[in-house]
């Protein structure tokens, strides 16, 4: 003889309404942590692709065509065929020149020298060959000469670029994780230096 299941045989259809509560709270949950995440705000601001046409060298792209490049340092668009060497230059470097380095999948650190203190210089050279000597070697920092940013410090990798009125070191180490060799040719470029 066939009995309906009832509590009396130990089925508990509690445990249906409490377990459908629970695979509905776990559902909303992981809906509300999708759409509240964003963007790491270590990864900077995704920049438009103005491509990666050569140069050249000793060109400033950005005095003879002013809307090359979408952002300002630029993140791509035409530069030198000639990539700068990694490292600390206390010398600004050539802006169309070190675009060639990005899209070697490196990351530069552009700052004003006028907003920058010598603790501020002094941590981010640190922080600069200390990258140098490691296996993601490809880091430059050198002063902005252009006009003003709008903020002391401005990294870049190819197509993106993190802007910092204070400097913030684990957001650089962050947007470096994030971009650090992710660009057309991440196996081109200098090879490490001599340190």
């Amino acid at each position: 003889m066939n009995r309906p299941l009832t509590a009396s045989r130990g089925f508990d259809p509690r445990l249906l309404i409490v377990g459908g509560v629970l695979l509905v709270g776990t559902i909303a949950l992981i809906v509300a942590l999708v759409a509240m995440s964003g963007p790491s705000p270590n990864a900077g601001t995704l920049q438009q692709d103005r491509g990666g046409g050569h140069v050249t060298d000793g060109t400033d792209v950005r005095a003879g065509d002013p809307a090359a490049y979408a952002s300002t340092p630029a993140t791509s668009g035409p530069h030198w065929g000639t990539t700068a060497n990694w490292g600390v230059y206390t010398d600004p470097q050539a802006e169309s020149q070190l675009v060639h380095n990005l899209e070697h999948g490196g990351i530069v650190i552009w700052y004003q020298p006028d907003q920058v203190d010598d603790a501020t210089l002094s941590q981010l050279t640190d922080w600069v060959n200390g990258q140098v000597r490691s296996t993601r070697f490809k880091v430059i920092l050198t002063p902005w000469a252009g006009a003003d940013l709008g903020h002391p410090i401005a990294v870049t990798a190819w197509n993106y670029l993190l802007y910092q009125d204070a400097l913030d070191l684990s957001q650089i180490q962050g947007f470096m994780d994030a971009h650090y060799g992710r660009a057309p040719e991440p196996n081109g470029g200098p090879g490490q230096p001599a340190v």
